[in-house]
């Protein structure tokens, strides 16, 4: 019996290309399938890079924000002595009158920088400035060059020599002289093209100087709650330039108290989420007085990732201010 024989032959043409465009359909798939991946995983961390962001600027605003108006043992910051003594300077200015003004404890500048130290680069247009002043909340040990208040129920007074003013019982206590001033610049330490939350910081020798809080951050909006009828409660929020906070407007409410703070910050990623990526979303901020903000454009770029947080904080420490 003879055993059979196969011609063994290669594949033909039409088995070639069809192999061929089974699997660089096979391919394509896949790299489909890793640039969705891809940009899912781009978007996603964006997010979450946004959000840390978001928290850490409340983080740091909000204590900051409940300690404003607080002197220590002392309850008014337009009695605290000393003030004319101590000098501030910011970029070589004098800001004195500026730093030390405590009979205003928390205040803010409407869509405008007009502060006397000079931004990083360029104040952001459109955004608010919210200055806070108050004591440190930890009790601390004089030193010379640090501005300080000592102070009891009845005294306060300011000093910057380490040494600690006399005329006080020894139940008196000395805590460092905050001053903060937050701005969103257009810029950042870190990257020319990406903004930032930054403040100008009492810091020691009496100079102001310009810190960086947080990148992203590409607005900031400040409302007063107002008290207008002494119950203790905020009767409306207004903005920091309006005419109830105004001594020389005719809408001026002379009995007026500021109770409340509301934030609003709109902050985006430190990266672009890709080309296929575009935020088409407009913001509103708190200020009725300003346009949405529609990304697109150069201060508003529409290919990153956005996050709008707004936070009311009261102010326990202004129930006289």
């Amino acid at each position: 019996m003879k055993p059979w024989h196969f011609r063994s032959r290669g594949m033909t043409l039409i088995e070639l290309m069809a192999a061929l465009t089974i699997g660089l359909f096979l391919t394509w798939g896949a790299f489909e399938v890793y640039t969705r991946s891809k940009s899912n995983y781009r978007t996603s961390d964006a997010t979450t890079r946004v959000l840390e962001n978001t928290r850490y600027a409340l983080e740091t605003l909000e204590p900051d924000l409940r300690l404003t108006g607080f002197w220590g043992q002392h309850r008014d910051g337009g009695r605290v002595a000393g003030t004319g003594g101590i000098a501030i300077s910011c970029d070589g200015a004098d800001v004195s009158g500026w730093a030390l003004d405590l009979a205003v404890p928390v205040e803010a500048t409407d869509d405008l920088y007009d502060l006397g130290c000079e931004p990083l680069t360029d104040a952001r247009d459109g955004s608010d400035v919210l200055v806070l002043r108050h004591a440190a909340e930890r009790t601390a040990a004089p030193e010379a060059g640090r501005v300080q208040l000592h102070s009891d129920l009845a005294l306060a007074q300011l000093f910057d020599d380490g040494v600690i003013p006399a005329g006080f019982p020894p139940s008196a206590q000395t805590h460092d002289l905050v001053v903060h001033a937050y701005y969103v610049d257009n810029s950042s330490s870190f990257d020319p093209g990406t903004p930032s939350l930054r403040r100008q910081t009492l810091v020691d020798g009496g100079i102001v100087e310009d810190q960086e809080m947080i990148t992203g951050v590409e607005n900031l909006q400040v409302q007063f709650g107002l008290d207008t009828n002494g119950d203790g409660g905020v009767d409306r929020y207004v903005d920091p330039d309006d005419g109830a906070m105004d001594e020389t407007s005719a809408d001026f409410i002379a009995d007026a108290r500021v109770r409340a703070v509301r934030l609003w910050l709109l902050l985006r990623s430190d990266e672009s989420s890709g080309a296929d990526y575009s935020d088409t979303r407009s913001y509103q901020p708190l200020d009725a007085s300003l346009a949405p903000i529609t990304p697109g454009g150069e201060l508003y770029a529409d290919e990153f990732q956005r996050l709008v947080v707004t936070k009311t904080i009261f102010l326990r420490n202004l129930g006289g201010s």
